[in-house]
């Protein structure tokens, strides 16, 4: 019957192939016209068909003849190969404006192919063929993808004979009696639009260049590690090449191919594996290791529970690996009698977790090398395999953690008072990269933004480690590691110290660094900005203010520059009040003091400066320190007082006396006490008007009067006076430069009674007296 159906089909292809050249022969010299026209280079001419003519002289060897109709390929071997185009019209007198072209292609001489030597192997894509002249032969192959073609460059030369082996598209039928391979001389064009001209200017039937294979050659008729899945009322099995197959038994079940699969039925729930016979079609053979055979024998094993990975390609190359697989059907409530293993190792069940699908077990996978893994349950007692799945491999993610605290990304450590956030590349979903802690080195937060922040107590290096997780599982599944991975790159453990905001904060109700003034009870705050005046009282009772207990630990050790500047009223600096100092503040429990000393004159003028030192080795972008100015600045001046009353020495030289005649004239030299009441402005600057009242000793080089009268005498004195200070502004020492007008009373050496009034200049020393 089969053979009888044999010849039926061969018969079938004979008239089908009748039909379709009788079709050409018609259609030839029609509309429907072949795009290319090629023949063997010293062949005869062959006509271009009815209603054509070659409007164009062709090039590269090629002759027309008188009609235009019919042309001669070149008889040179250096045209194989070449494409020739020419313009064609229905008539001569259509050539004026051709629209339609020709392609011409010249050939090698066609080949000799032996009809038994062609093999195709369409597990490994290979058709194999002997013959003679094959150098550039062309083998055309068509699958349900597409087309294509390759040529045999260099055959091997075998004892009369020549022999190549093409390269075909995966997914060629095995069929041999399949219309999918194809052949073409060397330099020759495969196609629909091809049409083929013999040595001797003769068409060449289509079937002339197809081939059949004399034999196929399988390497497998189902996919590796198959098995039968009996979960279902039936089990089916995927046919690697369903279309050879012409018939499988598999007693004691029931067997039987459709739809590319093998259909098992009436199989025993007590059956471990399953034999299936196969038959194949004529001149199809399944390779073996020692030798062929036509009807082969497939063992499968027989699996009870359907078997799934969930998790995705497991990681290979880490010792960490795990994998999530889901046992589905009556298996489910038998999972702990399972034993999951690989083809190398048992692996351990870390934990399970079951929902309405199914079961999900997480496995501990190990290292794995290899791009695929075949992982199959059994039961624990009887060795029995009752569920087979395969899954690739896949290599690890790229692991290149970025740290990042505000403001500062690309940190090259971990640090330990803050939090800084981890960046990682992005990886393939539904993959997800997590860092997991380390105890004692670092811990992750668990906000919506990644975060590490190291150990209080770490010391040396630290490497990043990071959880492999996958999204998409149930219930705690999201967040099991499905491999541990390190970056690269080792960190020190430290504090991130950056500038802490104390400019600002010296503004706010709560400083972190203050200017304090007072005792306990009284104390006043010097703001910064302002000039503040302070009781000279409080010049021993005044400091500054460094509130550990303020500073947030993110902002890390501070280090600070403090300057403090004591200067008298006159600008002059005191030295014994100087400081210049670098102060390192850390977080803690109760504030640091720096006293103010130096202030020894009312009216001395303190001047605090800080700011943070530009130190690259401590701070996390000292660059960015403006060193230009401190950041905080506060001015304190020690006194208060509208006026002044203050006693000092006058030596007044080259006064005038005004009064009778015998007492007025120039007094060279004098000397006195005298009082002096004036106003102070803010910085404790004298004004230079004051009242004026004192005891002098005029006249002291015997100075007399124009009636030859001694000038000489002691008087009082009382009136205005202008007063510049030279030196030691405000000091007991102050000196000044002086002039007075007073009203003069004699006390002594002369009429008591007599005023008179007395106008110049005189020089100052001191200035004992008191702040009003």
């Amino acid at each position: 019957m089969q053979k009888a159906t044999a010849r039926t089909g061969s018969g079938w292809l004979t008239l089908w192939n009748g039909l379709l050249w009788s079709c050409l022969l018609i259609c030839w010299g029609g509309a429907a016209r072949a795009e290319t026209l090629q023949a063997p280079v010293g062949g005869r001419p062959f006509g271009t068909g009815t209603a054509r003519v070659i409007c164009t002289i062709p090039g590269d060897g090629w002759v027309l003849d008188t009609s235009r109709q019919r042309v001669r390929p070149p008889i040179s071997d250096d045209a194989i190969g070449k494409v020739t185009e020419v313009k064609i019209a229905a008539t001569l007198g259509g050539c004026s404006s051709p629209t339609a072209s020709l392609r011409l292609v010249a050939t090698a001489r066609w080949p000799t192919i032996e009809p038994g030597s062609v093999v195709l192997s369409p597990d490994i894509s290979t058709v194999e063929l002997r013959g003679r002249r094959l150098t550039g032969a062309v083998l055309g192959w068509r699958t349900e993808a597409g087309t294509g073609s390759d040529i045999c460059q260099v055959p091997r030369l075998e004892a009369n004979a020549e022999h190549c082996t093409f390269k075909v598209g995966r997914g060629i039928s095995a069929d041999p009696g399949a219309q999918v391979l194809t052949w073409a001389p060397a330099g020759g064009r495969i196609g629909s639009d091809v049409v083929t001209f013999d040595l001797d200017g003769q068409l060449a039937p289509p079937a002339t260049f197809q081939l059949h294979p004399a034999r196929v050659e399988l390497t497998g008729l189902l996919p590796p590690d198959s098995a039968i899945d009996l979960s279902e009322a039936r089990g089916e099995v995927q046919l690697s090449h369903p279309e050879v197959i012409r018939s499988a038994e598999c007693a004691p079940a029931r067997c039987n191919v459709a739809g590319g699969k093998l259909i098992v039925r009436q199989l025993s729930s007590e059956v471990g594996s399953l034999d299936v016979k196969f038959a194949l079609l004529p001149k199809v053979v399944l390779l073996k290791p020692d030798g062929t055979e036509g009807k082969p024998t497939a063992h499968l094993a027989v699996l009870h529970c359907p078997m799934s990975v969930v998790s995705g390609p497991p990681l290979r190359g880490l010792d960490s690996a795990r994998i999530v697989v889901r046992i589905e059907g009556r298996c489910a409530n038998a999972i702990n009698n399972f034993v999951f293993e690989t083809e190398d190792s048992q692996l351990k069940v870390v934990t399970t977790q079951g929902d309405a699908t199914g079961v999900f077990v997480l496995l501990q996978l190990g290292r794995v090398d290899s791009d695929h893994i075949q992982l199959t349950a059994s039961q624990a007692r009887d060795d029995v395999v009752v569920a087979v799945t395969h899954v690739a491999t896949r290599p690890p993610p790229a692991v290149r953690v970025s740290l990042e605290i505000p403001g500062h990304r690309n940190l090259d450590f971990i640090p330990n008072n803050r939090p800084a956030i981890a960046h990682f590349p992005s990886v393939e979903a539904p993959g997800r990269l997590v860092i997991v802690p380390q105890e004692g080195v670092y811990h992750v937060g668990s906000g919506p933004e990644q975060t590490v922040t190291g150990d209080k107590n770490a010391a040396g290096l630290a490497t990043l480690r990071v959880a492999y997780r996958v999204d998409g599982l149930p219930g705690e599944l999201k967040n099991a590691d499905l491999g541990i991975l390190s970056d690269p790159l080792q960190r020190g453990v430290r504090e991130a110290a950056t500038p802490a905001s104390i400019g600002i904060s010296a503004q706010s109700p709560t400083p972190l660094v203050e200017f304090l003034c007072g005792p306990v009870g009284a104390i006043q705050r010097v703001m910064p900005g302002l000039t503040s005046h302070l009781p000279f009282r409080q010049r021993d009772d005044c400091r500054i203010v460094f509130h550990r207990e303020r500073l947030p630990t993110k902002f890390g050790t501070q280090k600070l520059n403090l300057s403090i500047e004591v200067s008298n009223a006159d600008g002059a600096v005191r030295p014994e009040g100087r400081v210049s100092q670098t102060i390192v503040l850390r977080s803690g429990e109760t504030p640091v003091i720096a006293w103010i000393r130096g202030v020894i004159q009312p009216y001395d003028r303190v001047i605090v400066r800080l700011s943070h030192a530009p130190d690259e080795t401590h701070y996390v972008g000292a660059l960015e320190i403006n060193t230009g100015a401190p950041e905080v600045m506060w001015t304190a001046i020690f006194g208060r007082g509208r006026a002044r009353l203050y006693a000092t020495t006058a030596v007044p030289t080259g006064l005038y006396r005004f009064g009778d005649s015998r007492y007025s004239g120039l007094m060279s030299l004098n000397f006195g006490v005298v009082s002096r009441l004036t106003w102070l402005d803010s910085d404790g600057r004298e004004g230079f008007l004051g009242l004026e009242a004192g005891v002098m000793v005029l006249g002291i080089s015997a100075d007399k009067s124009a009636t030859g009268q001694s000038l000489t005498q002691v008087g009082t004195v009382t009136g205005l006076g202008l007063s510049v200070p030279i030196a030691n502004r405000a000091a007991p020492t102050q000196a000044s430069i002086n002039l007075h007008g007073w009203v003069e009373f004699a006390v002594l050496n002369g009429d008591k009674d007599r005023v008179a009034f007395i106008f110049g200049p005189s020089i100052s020393i001191g200035n004992v007296g008191t702040n009003l």
